[in-house]
This record gives structure tokens, C-alpha cells and sequence, in this order.
């Protein structure tokens, strides 16, 4: 594991100088493409894709940024997923302080019970921040928190949700019970209200993810923090541009 770290450290070294060249990010970023490109990137708030329906403040280009820390973690991460047939799907990494203020200011302008049956089917959009689910400040912003879910190799697989409360799927993925950013509490990680092939899809994901350095958070299978992050008390606003 230490020569494998190694590795990692001069894949982030060659990182650091591809994304200067592009475009410099902050001290102690990367882009997750330069360092373990195999890593499949389908990132929701750089288009339409979303709850929002709209590309969100900050993200100008469709690209994975992380804490170079975060990035050898989730490298870990990967590896360990092969060993047992499966790849890294994410949908969301560091996220701009602009955008968190952008999902709030859209449930704040709310009016009436307005669901959405493929995102927030049970909750109404003006009680999205009162029960939990969006809120002014994200670990995201911090650069450590990654979004994500696990694909089977060699294949599609049959994807997240559709059979759940959200109506639509994450095409590709292995079937977590519900699909990324499903509003819902069939959404937390130990919840019974989703099938036994589906609760055991994501305790292999948070035991993966746990080996790596990366704590859930219990609301949402998909959302994860390293521990011990290199910027717990901060939060960030640069935008996210081409590489």
C-alpha cells in the first residue's frame, strides 16, 4: 500500500502542473481527471440534470475537483471497487459556495406544496431546507466531499431507483433503492424501505468508502467526507473550469 502511495503522489505532482496549464485551480486541489481518469464522472449541476433543472452558479465545466487528499483517498477507493467488479461513478465533488447559495435562494422561492416526482415526490419544495435536505452551508464547499456510486464492470448496470419513491434512474449504476439527490427518506443509508439487494449495495459502498478514509453521512447513501479533511473550516468559491 505505501509503494501504491507513492504513485499516487507523483500522479498528483504530473496533476499539478496539467491543471496550471489549463488553468490554475487553489493550493491543494486537483482535478480528479488528471490523477485517475478511469473514474467515470457524470456531474449533475454542470447541466440540466438536476432538481434544479438548470447548470448551477460556479459550474462551468462538467469536471470532478477535489482536495488532492480526497483524491488519493477516493484513488484507494477505486482500486479496492475493481478488486470486487466494480468502478466509481461521481456525481459531485467540491461545490461551489455560489451554488449552495443558489439551491437555497430556489427553495426559499417556493410557493405552495410544489413536488417533483422525479427528485422530491412526498416533500414539498419550500420544506426541502426545513426537513434536512438542502441547507445554507455544505461540506462540499470544503473540497473533500464527494457524491457517488458504484457501476458494475463490464457492463451497464440496472441502474439506481425507478421502482422507488423518485421516478427516475442513474442509468449504469447498481441499483442503490433510489436514485443521486432523491429528496426522500428512502434516501438514508440504513433505510428498510428500499430492497435487501439494494440496502446491501450500499453497505458495500460505505465499506469501501470507509476503508478509504471516508465517512457516509446517514441521510444520504451517496454522500461522503474525508476524514480528517484539510480544510474543515472553510468554504470555497472558485468556479469549476475546462481543465
Amino acid at each position: 500500500m505505501w509503494i501504491r502511495s507513492l504513485i499516487y503522489a507523483g500522479l498528483l505532482l504530473g496533476a499539478g502542473l496539467t491543471s496550471a496549464a489549463a488553468g490554475p485551480l487553489p493550493d491543494g486541489f486537483v482535478y480528479l481527471r488528471d490523477v485517475f481518469p478511469e473514474i467515470r464522472q457524470d456531474m449533475r449541476y454542470a447541466g440540466r440534470d438536476n432538481f434544479m433543472r438548470r447548470r448551477l452558479p460556479g459550474y462551468q465545466a462538467g469536471e470532478c475537483v477535489l482536495t488532492e487528499q480526497a483524491a488519493v483517498a477516493l484513488g484507494r477507493v477505486q482500486e479496492a471497487a475493481v478488486s470486487q467488479g466494480y468502478s466509481l461513478v461521481v456525481f459531485d465533488c467540491y461545490r461551489p459556495q455560489s451554488a449552495v447559495d443558489a439551491m437555497v435562494a430556489w427553495v426559499t422561492a417556493a410557493r405552495g406544496g410544489q413536488t417533483d416526482p422525479d427528485y422530491f415526490p412526498h416533500v414539498s419544495r419550500s420544506q426541502l431546507i426545513r426537513q434536512g435536505y438542502i441547507g445554507p452551508k455544505s461540506s462540499h464547499a470544503k473540497g473533500s466531499t464527494v457524491d457517488l456510486a458504484l457501476e458494475p464492470l463490464g457492463g451497464p448496470g440496472a441502474g439506481s431507483g425507478g421502482a422507488g419513491p423518485c421516478s427516475r434512474t442513474d442509468r449504469g449504476t447498481a441499483d442503490f433503492g433510489t436514485p443521486f439527490d432523491c429528496f426522500d427518506p428512502a434516501s438514508r443509508t440504513a433505510s428498510n424501505a428500499v430492497p435487501g439487494a439494494a440496502r446491501d449495495m450500499r453497505q458495500k459502498l460505505v465499506a469501501l468508502m470507509r476503508q478509504g478514509g471516508f465517512k457516509n453521512y446517514p441521510g444520504e447513501w451517496w454522500h461522503f467526507t474525508l476524514q480528517g479533511e484539510p480544510f474543515p473550516g472553510r468554504a470555497f468559491d472558485f468556479p469549476i473550469r475546462r481543465r
